[in-house]
């Protein structure tokens, strides 16, 4: 079984207990751990795969929590570099009446990962990587670690995961920098995974037909086009079809996009070589879709995660 580099963010997500409140109103909250890269690696190592997480955290009480909370999910945590000088990263969710969110993000220790915090010969043992950008490309010296080491292991042949996850609360509507700083991941990765509005958002149309033609420019790879209740839409070598979603009533869909993703590589994992047949890739998409759906049963990102043990 191949090893999974998990690369990205890992903070603390503090969720109000109230609904339908701002955070003006909201006065208490629930910690939780967060960050969607660990979020896919705990999904590998809950599922039985080989996962390991590097990113940084504080040397503080939330950063010793994250660390547990990957390492009780089965994570390796070699990587993930604790710093005395820097808090954890913390983000404050809640949901208004009109169903928006409201943010508030402070950020920490995970955007001042370096390259020379990294130790790259163990790194390069590591047979597949994950780059989720949700907060990496935000700012440096993160995001030009993240291109570094990105264009260091796809130099070196490694199979090379991308989930844009883009969070337009987190870019404040510049979605053209955002767009900017994900083409060389686009470009280096062998499997994308995208939501259907992302797929909008790259392609800068409305029209989803238009919206497909503009992925054929990348026929050397495959791409998962999610599109919740209505399935996964499997794109590889001019071949579509559609991978029906699992049935499933949500209570939370937080976390199911990685879930997804932890999937789709711990399966491929067990492969000799990644480079399968479009059917193959068909069973690894609805491995992948019931992974999801399963999450979403449960309340929270890793919390959720223990319910995949169920389908290993």
């Amino acid at each position: 079984m191949k090893k999974i580099l998990c690369i990205g963010e890992l903070l603390i997500d503090f969720f109000t207990t109230h609904t339908e409140v701002s955070i003006i109103e909201a006065k208490s909250f629930e910690k939780q751990a967060g960050g969607a890269p660990a979020n896919v690696a705990a999904t590998i190592a809950m599922l039985g795969g080989q996962a390991y997480f590097c990113g940084k955290v504080g040397d503080d009480a939330f950063g010793h929590f994250l660390k547990q909370t990957l390492e009780q999910a089965g994570v390796h945590t070699d990587q993930l570099i604790m710093d005395p000088s820097a808090p954890t990263t913390l983000a404050f969710v809640s949901r208004q009446k009109d169903g928006e969110r409201d943010f508030i993000f402070n950020r920490g220790a995970d955007e001042l990962l370096t390259v020379e915090d990294l130790d790259l010969q163990q790194l390069m043992t590591l047979d597949m990587i994950h780059f989720g950008s949700a907060t990496a490309l935000l700012s440096e010296p993160f995001s030009k670690t993240y291109e570094q080491l990105m264009q260091t292991l796809h130099l070196q042949n490694h199979f090379i995961s991308f989930d844009p996850n883009y969070r337009a609360d987190l870019w404040k509507g510049d979605s053209d920098l955002f767009i900017h700083k994900c083409e060389p991941f686009l470009e280096a990765a062998n499997f994308i995974k995208m939501s259907d509005e992302e797929l909008l958002l790259f392609a800068r149309t409305d029209n989803f037909e238009q919206a497909i033609e503009w992925l054929t420019q990348f026929s050397d790879k495959t791409i998962a086009i999610t599109q919740g209740a209505s399935g996964t839409m499997l794109i590889r070598n001019g071949q579509i079809t559609n991978v029906p979603a699992f049935p499933v009533k949500p209570i939370d869909t937080t976390g199911a996009g990685d879930a997804f993703v932890g999937a789709v590589m711990y399966q491929l994992s067990k492969y000799a070589d990644t480079n399968i047949s479009f059917n193959e890739w068909v069973t690894v998409i609805e491995f992948a879709n019931q992974a999801a759906a399963k999450v979403c049963e449960k309340v929270g990102a890793i919390d959720a995660l223990s319910s995949l043990k169920e389908l290993s």
